[in-house]
């Protein structure tokens, strides 16, 4: 049966991943929406990329061999998002920006980590930390230049920005990127300003406060704006901050909900009593039932960590504690529970009279 991804590339089930290869080439060039307006078809070039991806992986290739889509769809997914990213990073360089689209030149990103408690993701937390950040000279106001004095930068005559000739699987590219010379500045210090030895940036010492949500989980990313490193002409880049959870002693947590252990006594167990179990907002007191048997749970429906929707619950497993050593009274009791069950007075009635 023929292939719909073979088809796309033009090739046979049988073809070397040497053949693959060049097929692609081929098609991508013809389709991309920047290379020829008479043959650019986005869609079909989409399609193209999800073939290649599939075909040119050799273990991808054998499921869609044997299963058809259905065995690499959940790959091709997030292979074609991969691979449309480097393609179209590559026919930018090729065609002069695909689109005209740029990042804004900004400061770099920095990233710090806060570890926090069990209580604190219930509640939400704020939190101050000392961070070290780059921040445009005020010396020079961001030129690196003593006095204010420069001159234009040879290697790119002014312009900030050199072109680069490289060869890639579609030809010659030429790309243009930050001149080294001048770091994108396009002039020179006459004389580095002593402040930041021409740099343009000078570190400094922060105190950064910020909160931290309730509900927050262990391994998410919080993002503050703006609070990152910044670039001579004062543009910074982002915080991001990498949240941890401690462990609690004796409270787990899965995702919205919350599960503890309580271990009670067996009259507890069988009369019913009011108990006090740890929670991240303060103790609760709960109600033990009549009747409670090893294993069971009870439920504090909104009592778990809050989420977009509502909160989950807070789960009890009842541990009922069976006692290793008995007095006298205690063992006559249970011997006379376990001869005669069916006696009038109910088992209830009996561990009352214990008590």
């Amino acid at each position: 049966m023929a292939k719909e991804y073979y088809e796309l590339l033009g090739v046979s089930e049988d073809a070397s991943q040497e053949e693959i290869k060049k097929a692609y080439r081929k098609k991508a060039k013809k389709y991309h929406p920047d290379s020829n307006k008479d043959t650019a078809d986005e869609e079909k070039f989409k399609k193209i990329n999800k073939a290649y991806d599939v075909l040119s992986d050799e273990e991808k290739k054998r499921k869609y061999d044997r299963f058809g889509k259905q065995g690499v769809e959940g790959n091709a997914r997030r292979g074609q998002r991969q691979a449309a990213s480097s393609f179209q990073d590559l026919f930018e360089q090729m065609f002069g920006g695909g689109g005209g689209r740029q990042r804004r030149s900004r400061g770099q990103d920095m990233k710090i980590s806060a570890t926090i408690t069990l209580k604190d993701a219930y509640n939400g937390v704020e939190k101050t930390y000392n961070v070290t950040r780059k921040r445009k000279c005020s010396d020079c106001d961001g030129s690196g230049a003593e006095d204010g004095n420069t001159s234009t930068c040879r290697k790119c005559d002014g312009q900030g920005q050199v072109r680069k000739q490289q060869r890639t699987p579609f030809g010659i590219s030429q790309t243009v990127g930050e001149c080294p010379n001048c770091d994108g500045r396009g002039e020179i210090p006459e004389t580095d300003c002593k402040n930041c030895n021409g740099k343009g940036t000078v570190e400094e010492d922060e105190k950064i406060t910020f909160d931290i949500p309730a509900g927050v989980s262990s391994g998410q990313r919080l993002r503050l704006q703006g609070k990152g490193h910044e670039d001579r002409k004062g543009r910074a880049g982002d915080l991001y901050v990498m949240v941890q959870l401690e462990e609690h002693d004796s409270i787990e947590r899965r995702n919205s909900d919350l599960f503890t252990v309580l271990k009670i006594g067996v009259g507890d167990a069988a009369l019913g009593s009011k108990s006090t179990v740890p929670h991240p907002d303060g103790d609760l007191q709960v109600e033990i039932p009549e009747g409670t048997q090893p294993g069971d749970v009870l439920r504090l429906r909104g009592k778990g960590m809050k989420a977009r929707r509502g909160s989950g619950d807070f789960y009890i497993k009842i541990d009922v504690g069976i006692p290793q050593e008995l007095s006298d009274k205690q063992r006559d009791v249970l011997e006379e529970l376990r001869r005669d069950e069916k006696t009038e007075k109910s088992f209830f009635e009996k561990v009352k009279e214990f008590i």
